[in-house]
């Protein structure tokens, strides 16, 4: 269970910069229901932000948690109507995300339903939907960061799998409990 959910990870991470224009490029169709678009752009804000649920500044394990924010950010905006060649991959996805985090998930989905209302380096998400400019920037910003990102391997052997494994869930455990959302693990 551990090599397959370390290899999930591995994935997320390794896809990272494409999932990101993928989130984007759904994101861009305004013809698209407003809830999925709502979704879209706090899980694509949300990958802004350094300190998130899994900092950004572990080698590997800090892109992992933001591939499983999109990928159930993709399932939700799916669920809200949305159809966008790729997403509905994206969202397939999360069976990886349950194999890694368990009983966990429905908490974190009820995370990133809510990530929405979350103010990331300035900016909201009613600012990106709401006014061109700042979706401009803010597209530019996804862009960017898609060019930046260069995948780092998660240590898959092991003791250091299991403990990494062990830290992402205590970490996830911790934002929910964090945002009040209950868990059962």
């Amino acid at each position: 269970m551990t090599e397959q959910s370390i290899a999930a990870l591995q994935r997320f991470v390794d896809h990272h910069a494409a999932d990101l224009r993928l989130a984007e490029s759904a994101l861009a169709d305004r013809s698209g229901p407003e809830a999925a678009r709502r979704v879209l752009a706090g899980a694509l804000n949300y990958s802004f932000d350094l300190l998130d649920i899994f900092p950004d500044q572990y080698k590997g394990l800090g892109t992992a948690d933001d591939g499983i924010v999109l990928r159930l950010a993709a399932q939700q905006a799916v669920a809200a109507g949305l159809a966008h060649e790729g997403l509905a991959r994206l969202a397939a996805e999360v069976a990886d995300v349950e194999l890694v985090l368990g009983d966990l998930t429905a908490g974190l989905s009820q995370f990133v339903a809510r990530l929405d209302k979350r103010v990331v380096g300035g900016r909201t998400v009613e600012q990106i939907l709401g006014d061109r400019d700042v979706y401009a920037l803010f597209a530019a910003d996804v862009e960017r960061q898609a060019q930046r990102h260069k995948p780092q391997p998660i240590d898959a052997g092991g003791p250091a799998a299991t403990r990494a494994l062990d830290e992402l869930r205590r970490m996830v455990r911790h934002a929910l409990k964090k945002e009040g959302i209950a868990f059962t693990s």
